[in-house]
């Protein structure tokens, strides 16, 4: 019977976590756009909330993602690689500009939902990044800036 060499055993599981490190399911969402792109352009949104969004929400719903270093190592990067595609499927801070005005004001509406009944930052993801939680103050200027967007977009639709 022939013995298995544990330092044989190391660099295969290396080699493999290496390989499958470059494999990415949901595309290679690191290949954003240079800069990432303004986030909530277009809207009427203060330095504050762009500020407040772009630092609690832009991690998943913007180009803009930090990839801390576990991102980069299979099997945590396609967890990560997923909740960041899946974020921007839902919502891209990014992109607001190319949404349409009546997709503009659903995701104004869903986004002030969302933050009012505390489902965003999902809580997984606030397990590893605390600095994410909103503080009552920021959760309601965003909900109130979220009403009054909605509100001004509206009105230019009625145009």
């Amino acid at each position: 019977m022939r013995r298995i060499n544990l330092s044989t055993c190391a660099t295969v599981l290396a080699l493999a976590v290496v390989v499958l490190s470059l494999v990415h399911p949901w595309g290679n969402l690191r290949n954003g756009s240079p800069g990432g792109g303004a986030i909530l352009a277009g809207s009427n949104a203060s330095d504050e909330i762009r500020s407040v969004i772009a630092q609690k929400c832009g991690d998943c719903h913007s180009n803009n993602t930090r990839w801390p270093l576990y991102s980069t190592i299979a099997p945590a990067s396609w967890f990560v690689e997923h909740d960041v595609h899946e974020g921007r499927e839902h919502l891209n801070l990014s992109d607001w500009e190319e949404y349409s005005i009546d997709n503009r004001i659903d995701l104004l509406g869903k986004m002030g939902t969302q933050i009012r009944q505390d489902k965003m930052p999902l809580k997984q993801y606030l397990l590893l990044h605390p600095e994410a939680r909103l503080s009552e103050a920021e959760r309601k200027l965003i909900v109130d800036w979220t009403k009054i967007e909605r509100k001004r977009v509206m009105a230019e639709a009625a145009k």
